[in-house]
C-alpha cells in the first residue's frame, strides 16, 4: 500500500516546520530515499501570483527551507523554481511573485538557484488529451528529482488544488492561458494538467497545509489553520488525503480521478496507508468549500435539472476594484474590457475558467449565482455553514496553539 504521511505542525516557526518536514519525510523512508549526492534537486513550489506568504495563496518559505535543508542534508543540490499566472505588460510576474512571496530569500538562505520558468526555455512533449503537444519549462525535465511542494487550497474551477495540478506552473508565462483558451471544459482541462504531471514525474510531494485555503481559493478565499504538513511518494494519494481532510470526496476532483484511472498514482482512500496522525483526529468538519462546490452537495437529478439556477460565475465587485486591469490582461479568451475604471465581462465568451478570480490582487472576482432560486439556495448553504463555523470554531490540525 501506498504510504502517506500527515504530521502536526501548528505554526511557520522554522524550527517546528523543520522538524515536522524531517519527521513527514521519515515515515515514508526518509529524503535519503528520493535523493543521492551530487543529484540536482528541483522543488516545484506554488508561486501562483504576487501575495505575501501570510496570504496563504503561494508555498510559505519556511518549507522551502526546510525541504532545502534535507536535500542539502543528504547530499542534494536544491533549485527552486516556478512560472506564476497572469500577464503584466505581456509578461508574467514570477519575478515579482518570488520577491513578495519571500520564495527569492527563502532560496538565498537555503543556498539554492532560483529558476524563473519564463526565461529557461521549454522542451515540447506529447500529451494525450486535449493539447497534443505541451511546451514544459526545461528545468522541470532536466532535473534528476522533482519535489511537488503545494499549497492546501480549495479551487473555484477544479474545486481543489494540490500536488498534481501545482505542477501546471510548469507550463512558462502566457502558455498557461492558451491551455485554458484551448481547453474551456473543466474536464478537459482537468485531463491538460493530468498530462503535465505525468510528463513531469515528481518524485515525491510535500505539501504546505499548515495554513491553507478554504473558500473560492486558490487566491480569493480565506487563510485556514490547518495545521499539517503531508508526504507522499505518490502526489495522487497527497491530493486524496488532504481532500478528506477539508471534507471533499476523493474521487470527485477530476486530477484525482483521472490520474488514478491513467494508472499514474492512487486516488482510493482503501488503498493507502496513513502514517503520523489518524485522520479522523485532524479532519475538519466545517472547511468552507468554493461556491461551484454547492453542485456536488445535491442528488444528480437535481443537478442536472437545476445546473442553470445553481451555477455561479464571476461578477466584478466595483467597490473593491482598483482598476488595475491585470484580470483583463490575464483572460485566456480575451472575455474582459476596461469599461472606464472597472473591467466589463462579456459573458458570451467567457469560458468560465476562473482566471480573472483567481489571480485578482484585491479579490474583486465575486462568484455569484445568475438565478434568483440559486442565490437563495447558496444563502441558505452560508448560512449553514457560518452556524457550522460557530460550533467548531478550531480545525482539528491547530488545537496545540
Amino acid at each position: 500500500m501506498t504510504k502517506v504521511s500527515v504530521v502536526r505542525c501548528p505554526e511557520y516557526e522554522q524550527e517546528r516546520v523543520n522538524e515536522a518536514v524531517r519527521r513527514s519525510l521519515d515515515l515514508i523512508g526518509g529524503m535519503e530515499r528520493f535523493v543521492k549526492p551530487g543529484q540536482r534537486v528541483l522543488l516545484k513550489v506554488n508561486a501562483l501570483t504576487m501575495k505575501p506568504p501570510e496570504a496563504a495563496v503561494t508555498t510559505h518559505p519556511c518549507m522551502i527551507k526546510a525541504v532545502a535543508g534535507e536535500v542539502r542534508r543528504v547530499g542534494g543540490i536544491p533549485m527552486v523554481g516556478d512560472s506564476s499566472g497572469g500577464m503584466v505588460a505581456g509578461q508574467a510576474p514570477t519575478r515579482q511573485t518570488f520577491m513578495m512571496a519571500g520564495i527569492a530569500k527563502a532560496a538565498e538562505e537555503s543556498d539554492a538557484e532560483l529558476v524563473n520558468f519564463d526565461i529557461s526555455g521549454v522542451t515540447a512533449v506529447s500529451g494525450s488529451g486535449p493539447i497534443k503537444t505541451l511546451h514544459i519549462a526545461r528545468p522541470v525535465l532536466e532535473a534528476d528529482v522533482v519535489i511537488s511542494m503545494p499549497k492546501l487550497k480549495t479551487h473555484s474551477a477544479t474545486v481543489f488544488t494540490g500536488a498534481v495540478k501545482n505542477m501546471f506552473g510548469s507550463i512558462p508565462g502566457h502558455r498557461k492561458s492558451e491551455y485554458h483558451r484551448m481547453a474551456p471544459r473543466l474536464k478537459d482541462f482537468a485531463e491538460v494538467l493530468v498530462d503535465i504531471f505525468a510528463a513531469t514525474k515528481p518524485a515525491l510531494a510535500v505539501m504546505d497545509g499548515i495554513v491553507g485555503m478554504e473558500g473560492n481559493g486558490p487566491s480569493a478565499g480565506s487563510p485556514r489553520d490547518i495545521g499539517l504538513v503531508i508526504a507522499s511518494e505518490d502526489c495522487v494519494a497527497v491530493d486524496a488525503v488532504a481532500s478528506l481532510i477539508i471534507g471533499l470526496e476523493p474521487s470527485k476532483v477530476y486530477t484525482t480521478a483521472i490520474a488514478q484511472n491513467r494508472g499514474l498514482g492512487i486516488g482510493d482512500p482503501a488503498r493507502l496507508e496513513i502514517t503520523g496522525e489518524q485522520l479522523d483526529k485532524v479532519r475538519i468538519t466545517n472547511f468552507d468549500l468554493p461556491s461551484n462546490a454547492l453542485l456536488d452537495t445535491l442528488p444528480g437529478f437535481l443537478v442536472r435539472g437545476m445546473l442553470g439556477m445553481l451555477k455561479a460565475r464571476p461578477e466584478i465587485n466595483e467597490r473593491v476594484c482598483a482598476g488595475c486591469s491585470f484580470c483583463v490582461e490575464s483572460c485566456p479568451v480575451q472575455a474582459m474590457k476596461m469599461a472606464g475604471k472597472t473591467p466589463e465581462i462579456d459573458y458570451q465568451k467567457c469560458i468560465s475558467c476562473l482566471c480573472c478570480q483567481e489571480l485578482c490582487p484585491q479579490k474583486a472576482v465575486e462568484m455569484r449565482q445568475v438565478n434568483p432560486f440559486g442565490r437563495a439556495l447558496a444563502g441558505i448553504v452560508g448560512h449553514n455553514k457560518k452556524r457550522k463555523r460557530a460550533r467548531y470554531p478550531q480545525s482539528p490540525g491547530s488545537d496545540e496553539k
